[in-house]
C-alpha cells in the first residue's frame, strides 16, 4: 500500500527478488527512512515468480512513496530487472538487490551522483558502496565474503579510478531510465547465476556512459549463502563467463574468463589437473566442498586460501562446462 499520490516522480527504486520476503521487507524498511521526501520517488518490486508471500508482502506493506509490486513468472533476475525498470516511471532508475539495506541518504546520494561536473555533461552509471554486514555469529564464509568486499570497496574509491568489466555490479546501480532502453535493457538470455549485469556494463561503456562510484550512496549488504550456495554461484558465473565472452570478445581481457593463465604457475597446473579429473571422477566437486567443511569445523589458520582455491576451481569448472559446448571457442577464450 502506498501513502503517496504523486503522479510522476523524479526517481524509480527497483528491487528484483525472488524467494526473499524477509529481505525485501527491509529494504523497505530503509527506504521508508529515507533523506529525500517520499513524494520524489517510487519503488517497484519486481518480484520473479516467488511464492513466499512476496507479493502479499509488498500488497499490504504500508510505505510513504508509491510503491508498486509486479508478478512475473520466473525468468531470471535480468528479466525480473527489465520488467521493474519497463514499469518504472521515474528519469532516473536505481538498482537495489533484495539483500540490501539502504542508508537513509541512500536515494539522495544517487540522485547527487548525477549532477553534471564540469567538462562532463554525458550520460554515466552510478555504483553505490554494498559493504557486507558482519555479526558477531556471521560464518567463516560470509566474514571472508565481508572482507574482499571491503578491500573492493577501498579500491573503487581511489581518486581517478576507472571503473571496469570486473569492477562493475548492478546491486546498487543507477543510471537514466531512457539511458537503459537505450542500450538494450538487460540481455534476458542469462536465466543463470553471475554476468548478466556485466554484459550490460560492455554494452553502457561502448554507448559512451561514463561508470562511477559513490561511497555515500550506501546500501548495506545482507549476505546469506553458505559455502555450497556460494560453489554453486561460481559455477554458474563461469557458464555465464562463457556466454558474455561469447557475444563479446572484444572484451574477453577484461573479463575473469581472459585471466586463465595468470597466477602462481603451481595453482594453475593442480587447477587443470583438478578440473581434467573431475569428468572421470565426478565426486571431486563433493570431495573439495568436504575439504572445505572440514577446514571451517576446525577453524584452519589457511581457511582464507581454501576459499581462495576452491572457488577459482569451482568458476573454472563452470567454465569449462560450458567451452564443452563451443569446443571451437576454446583455445580463443582461454588464452
Amino acid at each position: 500500500m502506498s501513502l503517496s499520490s504523486d503522479p510522476c516522480p523524479q526517481v524509480s527504486v527497483v528491487i528484483p527478488t525472488y524467494r526473499r520476503k524477509a529481505s525485501v521487507e527491509r529494504a523497505l524498511k530503509g527506504l521508508c527512512c529515507q533523506s529525500l521526501p517520499p513524494d520524489r520517488f517510487e519503488v517497484v518490486v519486481s518480484i520473479d515468480g516467488s511464492e513466499d508471500g512476496t507479493r502479499e508482502c509488498v500488497a499490504e506493506f504500508r510505505a510513504p512513496f508509491s510503491l508498486r509490486g509486479l508478478w512475473q513468472p520466473n525468468g531470471g533476475r535480468a528479466a525480473a530487472c527489465n520488467a521493474g525498470i519497463r514499469a518504472a516511471r521515474g528519469a532516473l532508475v536505481i538498482l537495489l538487490d533484495d539483500d540490501m539495506e539502504p542508508a537513509p541518504h541512500f536515494v539522495a546520494s544517487h540522485v547527487e551522483a548525477h549532477v553534471p561536473d564540469k567538462g562532463s555533461a554525458g550520460p554515466r552509471g552510478v555504483i553505490g558502496a554494498v559493504p557486507v554486514v558482519v555479526t558477531p555469529d556471521a560464518s567463516p564464509i560470509v566474514r571472508y565474503i565481508a572482507e574482499g568486499f571491503a578491500q573492493h570497496l577501498e579500491k573503487l574509491a581511489q581518486p581517478g579510478r576507472e571503473i571496469g568489466i570486473r569492477d562493475f555490479y548492478s546491486g546498487n546501480f543507477s543510471v537514466g531510465r531512457e539511458t537503459l532502453l537505450r542500450v538494450g535493457l538487460f540481455d534476458e538470455s542469462f536465466r543463470e547465476y553471475g554476468n548478466e549485469d556485466g554484459e550490460l556494463a560492455i554494452r553502457l561503456r561502448a554507448a559512451g556512459v561514463a561508470l562511477t562510484y559513490s561511497p555515500d550512496a550506501l546500501a548495506w549488504q545482507h549476505y546469506q549463502k553458505d559455502f555450497p550456495g556460494l560453489a554453486r554461484d561460481k559455477m554458474a558465473s563461469g557458464r555465464t563467463s562463457v556466454v558474455s565472452a561469447l557475444r563479446h570478445p572484444e572484451s574477453v581481457p577484461a573479463m575473469r574468463i581472459g585471466t586463465y593463465r595468470r597466477g602462481q604457475p603451481k595453482w594453475r597446473l593442480l587447477r587443470a589437473l583438478l578440473i581434467s579429473a573431475t569428468r572421470p571422477l565426478p565426486f571431486l566437486p563433493a570431495w573439495v566442498l568436504a575439504w572445505i567443511r572440514r577446514g571451517e569445523r576446525r577453524e584452519s589458520p589457511r581457511l582464507k586460501d581454501f576459499y581462495f582455491l576452491a572457488l577459482d576451481y569451482f568458476y573454472w569448472l563452470g567454465v569449462r562446462s560450458a567451452l564443452r559446448e563451443h569446443p571451437e571457442a576454446r583455445a580463443r577464450l582461454l588464452q
